[in-house]
């Protein structure tokens, strides 16, 4: 009798070894997540556009999923960009909410954080008919009052990172790569990468010369919702059929 006990405490030990996991309480409703759960995947996510190179990220992905965490009116105007926007979400790739303005929502009272998510989600809406469920905040920079008008607005998950690969703070595409690396030698270790779709060396440079090395190492790239087992869930609200451009489509 210990020894089937002994076996089967360690098989249960051997099971969470070969699947590590981040699961982090849900606050105010919202799950914070800061890695995937799924042993073998790994997330590529890009923050701050929609800009120019997001094609170009996703056919880096050598036929993975990614995640586009976009704004409003950072880089670009959101609306200016909707062909590409439905383009990605064609694609299968996973579209959350990043603010409208790149705005630090630790800095703001409710009544700002409220218009930064609304306004965000109102261009999803028009553009693809979808209210996104998923956020990432800028400069990863959350707190209480943020989670609960995340919470009252009926987003499910905050996404943080595992990996930052540095791209926006100027580090060199030789650091980036370095870190894809780690991610790449480190199999089947879930990750939840961090990178940004609005720097071109990105999509030129770090993303052809390390998809392969974790594809090759044995990892899927998906998007955030796959990684996360049964806690994924659809990251968007169905509201209807996506509009057609009027004169309220516009960031001004």
């Amino acid at each position: 009798m210990f020894t089937s006990l002994a076996i089967t405490l360690l098989a249960s030990l051997s099971a969470i070894n070969a699947s590590p996991i981040s699961l982090q309480p849900r606050q105010g409703g919202v799950q914070v997540i800061d890695n995937c759960y799924q042993s073998g995947q790994v997330a590529l996510t890009f923050d701050d556009g929609p800009y120019d190179y997001e094609q170009d990220v996703a056919n880096a992905l050598n036929g993975g999923k990614g995640t586009f965490f976009l704004n409003g009116n950072n880089y670009g105007c959101i609306y200016d960009k909707a062909d590409q926007i439905k383009s990605l979400s064609a694609q299968g790739h996973t579209l959350g909410s990043h603010t409208w303005s790149h705005a630090d929502l630790t800095q703001l009272d409710e009544g700002g954080i409220h218009q930064e998510l609304e306004k965000v989600e109102q261009a999803f809406i028009k553009i693809l008919g979808l209210k996104p469920l998923y956020f990432r905040p800028p400069y990863g920079s959350y707190n209480d009052l943020v989670l609960k008008v995340l919470s009252d607005r009926g987003y499910k998950k905050l996404f943080l990172w595992s990996e930052d690969t540095g791209d926006a703070n100027g580090e060199s595409t030789g650091y980036s790569e370095g870190v894809l690396d780690g991610v790449a030698n480190s199999y089947p270790s879930p990750h939840m990468v961090l990178s940004h779709s609005t720097i071109q060396t990105t999509s030129s440079e770090v993303l052809p010369n390390s998809v392969w090395k974790i594809q090759q190492a044995g990892y899927s790239l998906v998007a955030v919702d796959t990684c996360l087992r049964d806690s994924g869930e659809w990251p968007y609200e169905y509201v209807g059929e996506p509009g057609q451009p009027d004169g309220s489509w516009t960031c001004y």
